[in-house]
Parts: C-alpha cells; sequence; structure tokens
C-alpha cells in the first residue's frame, strides 16, 4: 500500500496550498467586476487535475495487482489459519481501494468545484463533482453537464447566492401539516388543532408543537425538513403524554435539542416543561426523542414564554404565585425558571426567580437580543382598589441576561408604556437590530393594535422609547404576535401579525428608518382564513415560516419570501 500512503497525502496537500490563491481570484473577480488574470490558476487547475488522474490509474492498477497475487496465494495455503490471514489482507486491500476512491473524488470535485467558481460554463461530468454554495443545488442540464444553481427567490452564481425578488411562479400558498408516510404505530393527525407553536431546529428543520381540542386536548409535535416550496413532515408525537397541554409553545437549538412548555388545565392548571432531541436512527433514520414532563409551577392560566439562550439554556417565564414568609399572604408575581437541555435531551432545573413582585402578571411575551439576554414585555394588572387617576403599568418592558455563573440577572428599572390607557392586552416583542426592539400590543380600550420601538442602552442600564407608537390595525384581535427580522432585508422591519374578529389573518410590515422611528407600514394579506392561533419564525435564507391552526381545526404553514417580509418598497414611497 505504499503508493497509496505517499502519494493521496500530496492530493490534499495541493489542494490546501492553492485554496487560497483560487479563493482569492475568485472573490476578486465578483466584488471588483474586472477582468483578472486566472491563466495561473487555470495552469495550477490543470496540473492537480493531470496529476489526480495519473495517481488514480497507478493506485488501481496496484490494488489490481494485489488482488491477484492474494487471491493466487490462497488456494495453495491449507484451511486454517493461514487462509484466515490471507483473507483478512484481501478485505484490507479493498478497503483501501474504497478509501483511495474517495480520495479521488474529493479532489477531482475540488477541481470541477473551483473551475465552476471562476466562471467556467464547461460543467462538471455530474453532480458527484461539484459542491454547491449555500441555498443552491445541482442541476444536470440537456447536453449532460452538472452546473450549480440558485434555489428559488435566490440569484447569483451557484456558489454565492443572495435573497432576491421571487418570479410569481414561487409565490408561497399555504399547505397543510401532513405526514409524508404514517406507520401503523404512528398517532392519529390532530382532528381539531386549537393551538400552535412553532421553532427552527437546523437550518434544515422545524418543529411545530399544537394542541388537539379532539383528542383530549393533548399536546403534539411535528419534525418538518424544509425544501425550497414545501415541507417534507415525519409523523405526529404525543409530548404530554395524558396530560392535556393548553398554550404549548416550544423552542429549540441548532443542535436538535429542544424545550416544550404547557398547563395541564385552562384555568389554576399546573405548569410543565418536556425536553427531547430530534436523533438520527440507522434503522428508523430521523425521529424526535422526548423525555417525560415535569411539573414545576401550580395555579397556572397564563401562556408561558420560552427565550433560547446559548448553550442550550432557555428560560422559562411564567406568572407565579407564592406565600410570604408568614404563611397567610399569598402574593403574585413574575416567575423565571433557567433551564438547560442536556445530552439526550434530558433537563436540567438551574435555577428559579421572581420580577414584577406585589401584582398579578399577565401576557408575558420576550425575545432574545444576545447570546445571554432577553427583552420581556408583561401586564402589570392593576389594583382593583386603585385610585383614580393612578399610573397604568400593563404595558411593562424589562431587560433581562444570564450571566456567566448562570444567576439570572433582572434589571431592576423597567420601563413602563401607555401609562395612561387601561386594558393593554395582548402583545409581543421582536428585535429589530442591535439593541432596538419592536413592541407590538393591543389597546383594548381604544380597540386599536400598535407597534412601538423601544432601545436598551448597556452603559446606562436603561430601557427608553424611540418616537411614537404607530397604529397597524383597529378592531378587537384575539392575539399579536411579532418575528424578529435582525440584518435580514436591506430596510431594518417589523413584522407583526395579528387575528381581528370576524376576519381573516393579518400581517402588518413597518420600515424603520436611520433614527429609529417607523417609517410607514403595508399590508400583507399571507392568509385568507380566520385563525385560532399562529406562530411564526425567521429561516436562515431570509423567509418567514408561519405555522397557523385554522377556525376548522386545521394545522397548516406558509412560507412567506423574504421581498413580502421587506420593508424595502414602504421606504422608497416615503422617500
Amino acid at each position: 500500500m505504499a503508493i497509496f500512503r505517499a502519494a493521496w497525502p500530496q492530493v490534499m496537500w495541493l489542494c490546501i496550498l492553492f485554496l487560497p490563491a483560487a479563493s482569492a481570484v475568485h472573490a476578486r473577480a465578483i466584488d471588483q467586476k474586472k477582468d483578472v488574470d486566472v491563466n495561473y490558476v487555470s495552469e495550477m487547475l490543470d496540473k492537480l487535475k493531470v496529476f489526480v488522474q495519473q495517481q488514480t490509474v497507478a493506485t488501481q492498477a496496484h490494488f489490481d495487482s494485489e488482488v491477484q497475487r492474494l487471491r493466487g496465494s490462497i488456494t495453495s495455503v491449507p484451511v486454517g489459519p493461514g487462509q484466515q490471514t490471507i483473507q483478512d489482507a484481501l478485505q484490507k486491500v479493498e478497503t483501501e481501494r474504497i478509501e483511495a476512491e474517495a480520495a479521488s473524488l474529493e479532489a477531482m470535485q475540488y477541481y470541477h468545484t473551483v473551475r465552476a467558481a471562476m466562471g467556467s460554463q464547461s460543467g462538471a461530468p455530474s453532480c458527484d463533482f461539484l459542491s454547491c454554495g449555500r441555498h443552491a443545488s445541482c442541476r444536470v442540464k440537456d447536453n449532460g453537464r452538472a452546473f450549480c444553481e440558485c434555489a428559488t427567490c435566490f440569484a447569483g452564481d451557484g456558489f454565492t447566492c443572495r435573497p432576491s425578488a421571487c418570479m410569481p411562479d414561487t409565490f408561497y400558498t399555504a399547505q397543510p401539516i401532513l405526514p409524508k408516510a404514517v406507520s401503523v404505530l404512528a398517532t392519529p393527525d390532530p382532528r381539531n388543532a386549537s393551538e400552535v407553536s412553532l421553532t427552527l431546529l437546523d437550518e434544515e428543520h422545524v418543529l411545530v408543537a399544537i394542541r388537539d381540542e379532539q383528542q383530549g386536548n393533548r399536546g403534539f409535535l411535528i419534525l418538518g425538513k424544509m425544501g425550497a416550496k414545501d415541507i417534507e413532515w415525519i409523523n405526529w408525537q404525543s409530548f404530554s403524554g395524558d396530560l392535556k397541554a393548553f398554550a404549548p409553545v416550544v423552542t429549540g437549538f441548532a443542535n436538535g435539542r429542544f424545550l416544550v412548555g404547557f398547563r395541564d388545565g385552562e384555568t389554576s392548571g399546573t405548569g410543565y416543561l418536556a425536553s427531547g432531541q430530534v436523533v438520527s436512527d440507522p434503522i428508523e433514520g430521523v425521529k424526535v426523542v422526548i423525555g417525560v414532563a415535569h411539573g414545576f409551577v401550580k395555579h397556572q392560566e397564563q401562556k408561558f414564554a420560552l427565550v433560547p439562550l446559548t448553550g442550550t439554556r432557555a428560560v422559562c417565564l411564567y406568572a407565579d404565585h407564592f406565600l410570604e414568609p408568614d404563611g397567610d399572604v399569598r402574593q403574585r408575581s413574575g416567575g423565571a425558571a433557567l433551564v438547560q437541555v442536556l445530552a439526550g435531551g434530558a433537563l436540567s432545573m438551574l435555577g428559579k426567580y421572581h420580577f414584577a413582585i406585589g401584582a398579578p402578571i399577565q401576557h408575558i411575551a420576550a425575545t432574545r437580543t444576545a447570546e445571554s439576554e432577553f427583552m420581556v414585555t408583561y401586564r402589570k394588572v392593576p389594583d382593583a382598589d386603585a385610585e383614580a387617576g393612578q399610573k397604568s403599568q400593563e404595558l411593562a418592558v424589562a431587560w433581562m441576561e444570564v450571566s456567566k455563573d448562570d444567576l439570572l440577572v433582572i434589571n431592576p428599572h423597567p420601563l413602563f408604556l401607555e401609562s395612561d390607557q387601561p386594558d393593554i392586552l395582548s402583545r409581543d416583542v421582536a428585535l429589530v437590530s442591535q439593541n432596538l426592539i419592536a413592541l407590538s400590543y393591543y389597546s383594548g380600550s381604544e380597540k386599536k393594535t400598535k407597534t412601538t420601538l423601544v432601545r436598551w442602552d448597556p452603559s446606562a442600564q436603561k430601557i427608553s422609547e424611540v418616537g411614537n407608537a404607530a397604529v397597524i390595525g383597529t378592531g378587537v384581535v384575539s392575539y399579536v404576535s411579532a418575528i424578529s427580522l435582525p440584518g435580514g432585508p436591506q430596510v431594518p422591519s417589523t413584522f407583526t401579525y395579528f387575528q381581528p374578529a370576524d376576519a381573516h389573518g393579518v400581517a402588518e410590515v413597518c420600515g424603520v428608518d436611520l433614527d429609529g422611528d417607523l417609517t410607514g407600514c403595508k399590508d400583507l394579506q399571507w392568509t385568507d382564513e380566520q385563525l385560532k392561533s399562529a406562530g411564526g419564525i425567521r429561516l436562515p435564507d431570509g423567509r418567514l415560516l408561519l405555522a397557523f391552526a385554522s377556525s376548522g381545526g386545521a394545522a397548516s404553514t406558509r412560507f412567506i419570501s423574504a421581498e413580502e417580509a421587506s420593508a424595502q418598497d414602504v421606504a422608497a414611497a416615503v422617500v
């Protein structure tokens, strides 16, 4: 095996030494858009190709010779340990032959990929010889040659693909959440989805959680693999067991671990956390492993807010109830449970904390602003005995952080907005840019849905409002939700979706100017149905994905293109 061991490291060293030069030429050709002398790079590529082809022929001849020699000698050796030794040698030769073929393929893939990235129009013999860029795939054209092409709603050379306007035939429509293939032991599809939540795991997979009213209000999960226009779903699985699962909310991490929160009663329920992990099984394929749900708080009637943080840690925010030290007076506050999802999906409780002590808490929502920081909004329910003219604290915004010692740090100075307005109910927060957060909420007394901007000042440790609140909807709504769009569209944007009474679901896209003010808003008709519940996320490629439960109980999803979610046209109209 001397030829293989000595020669193929040279191939890899050639690739390593050659890569910076090829990458630099390609970058200059793209960024500067001028003629570049690529003769040197072409010559090096041709030399690499010739070397690989010569080495492949030599190593294959050597392997054939070795196999012939060993097979010829095995007949002259008596049955026993001697023949077994030769059989082991034959097996080793075949293994090294496979390794050599893989190395040859990798080197030729490098050759064809670099040539294509530099602008060659000749293509590759097949897709096995190309490594396309992100948001691109390989296609074989009519001439039998393979080329890299950007996915729909992206433009580029197949190696660098950037978001672009979608053509009419790539606009997205709503699609039902249906497993591709249902096994005999699979959980029946939900018959009446009443509440829905979803999360992103990695660049390809999403996880959807629902409460099925017709199956005893139990909770179910389904894993989906995203494509350019659709999602391939595997079977539904229960995450609550025999427990009811009201107001389910799910959050995930890039390594496939996830966390689900819910309560087992519509009022005065016990709050549970269930954790798990998506794993790849050699027999069953990709599947979801879910642990036993752990009850951690009682007397729950509000939806949890889950915030994923670095290190597979997460904070679960909830409305808490606890007793004073004398055991007589029951106080109310906001609660925060800091947890970590361990390998295999096991759950570890790191600590429990309180905030906004002294009043009932409702309508909690939160968004991550940095690796271990997040912004929280909540309603502090006014006291029934409050004096006339007393300022409201129903629209509160607070900043929190998890320290390096795994301790939750709560800024003691929340910001209170709309202090003259009662009945500030449903709300959500979303990240716009660094330390700039959009707060969307429903003012029940005015019957208006609004969006305003708040800014966190790390040096002063202070939250302040930016500009004035903009009205984005009128009339009663059943929920208000928002999606963070940091660094996505060219113009910073806010994306808020809500459900007006007796109408289809609505989304509003607003632009944000350099001063942090809303520049204008546009309606986005993303569904023609009235919805019970909806949840949305931003995908790595700039698109949005919304999962929702219709008034009839059907669970569906819909992609929204980066162009639809952008306020670029709004900003242009304002200018």
